[in-house]
């Protein structure tokens, strides 16, 4: 069977990272391959005007990334500076992030709500250099000090405590400073990092294609009526990526993935499990796309670490729980564990996106099985994924 071809967009978790390391370098970075979500073209334009100076009000919209990471460099960067966002990003937590910066000496006020932007912040020179950080909501928070503190004058050691939220991530970036130049020292148990105050030295990378979007058509390949072999280009594996994690998970619900080359190929030549368990506290973003796929099969599931899917652009728990009853599936929530029981699925009315594009391409996956079914707001998934549907398409025409 001949493979279909399916073009994923670059990692937006890889390109924000390179953006500020970009941002800091002396010369600039070219960086090829970069995103073309949303998230990622609002960021280089935001990151643009920090550099120029000339605007001093930065609207985030709603990219939660954007906005955690320019908390951290302006707070360092000389000026009065005003960071802002959609209603939904201006209910989503930054305190940790805040309290963390403020311990050092940097300048921020809220202008609403204790907690959340909007706010004020004062770039100062930090009065000092080791930071305590709780890492049990968002591993951005994180993230957005180990990248700022290069442009630290003395750099900074960043203490984490508490349960890491998404600790694949962190190794990314660390990663990322890694292959830039910056020079840091890692102490485990409790993590802390040292994080010199280095610039970049490269003058070029590549970002590598998203896997979190692969996730999608690992879906469609379960779900499809008819045999499907899809070739997915410029995926690796092992990947610094955590969301790589689809590899085992889904060959676990009778997925084959191999690798060929610079490419993953997938098709349901494998075997599936009769009860599927995982816990999604290093895969937060991959828990749509896997709920609806169990729940699609009518495999009994249980899924857990998902505590911080509330406070993503929806609450993903109740809006994946509220949409899959919607389609006539047994599911419950006991505290932060879902439990999906054996089902019919039947589709009867759209499917409300909550304004959330990983919400929005899950469900969309059942288009496999539901040619009809439509998607409201399907306009969200260019936050991560612009060609989203033009590749469904593709791969279920």
């Amino acid at each position: 069977m001949e493979a279909i071809q399916i073009t994923l967009p670059s990692s937006k978790s890889i390109s924000n990272r390179w953006l500020v390391l970009d941002y800091l370098s002396q010369n600039g970075i070219r960086i090829k391959n970069l995103s073309t979500a949303d998230d990622t073209q609002l960021f280089k334009r935001l990151l643009r005007q920090a550099r120029l100076g000339r605007r001093h009000t930065y609207d985030c919209r709603d990219a939660g990334t954007a906005a955690r990471f320019l908390i951290a460099i302006l707070s360092v960067t000389p000026g009065t500076h005003y960071i802002t966002g959609s209603p939904r990003l201006c209910q989503r937590p930054m305190g940790p992030l805040v309290d963390s910066l403020r311990s050092i000496g940097c300048k921020i006020e809220y202008s609403g709500e204790e907690g959340c932007l909007p706010m004020k912040i004062e770039g100062v020179v930090p009065t000092g250099n080791r930071i305590i950080i709780d890492g049990t909501q968002s591993s951005q928070f994180v993230s957005a000090l180990l990248l700022a503190a290069a442009a630290m004058p003395t750099g900074m050691a960043v203490e984490v405590i508490g349960n890491d939220a998404s600790a694949p991530y962190i190794r990314m970036t660390l990663d990322a400073l890694d292959k830039s130049g910056i020079e840091y020292v890692y102490k485990g148990n409790p993590p802390a990092y040292f994080v010199s105050h280095t610039l970049p030295q490269v003058e070029m990378f590549s970002i590598e294609k998203d896997w979190s979007a692969a996730s999608y058509f690992y879906n469609v390949t379960l779900l499809s009526n008819k045999e499907l072999n899809l070739h997915m280009s410029g995926l690796t594996y092992p990947s610094m990526q955590g969301d790589s994690a689809v590899f085992d998970i889904y060959a676990q619900l009778g997925i084959r993935s191999r690798t060929v080359g610079q490419a993953i190929e997938i098709d349901r030549s494998g075997d599936a499990v009769d009860i599927f368990e995982y816990d999604f506290h290093y895969a937060p973003d991959l828990f749509p796309s896997v709920a609806v796929a169990c729940a699609a099969k009518g495999i009994e599931t249980k899924l857990t670490g998902l505590e911080n899917l509330r406070l993503k652009e929806s609450d993903r728990v109740e809006a994946v729980c509220s949409e899959l009853k919607k389609l006539g599936v047994n599911v419950e929530m006991e505290g932060a564990t879902m439990l999906i029981h054996p089902s019919t699925m039947q589709y009867k009315e759209p499917v409300d996106s909550h304004n959330d594009h990983r919400i929005a391409m899950a469900f969309a996956t059942l288009k496999a099985r539901f040619p009809e079914l439509e998607i409201q707001n399907p306009e969200v998934v260019s936050k991560s994924f612009p060609g989203f549907f033009e590749m469904l398409g593709r791969a279920i025409d």
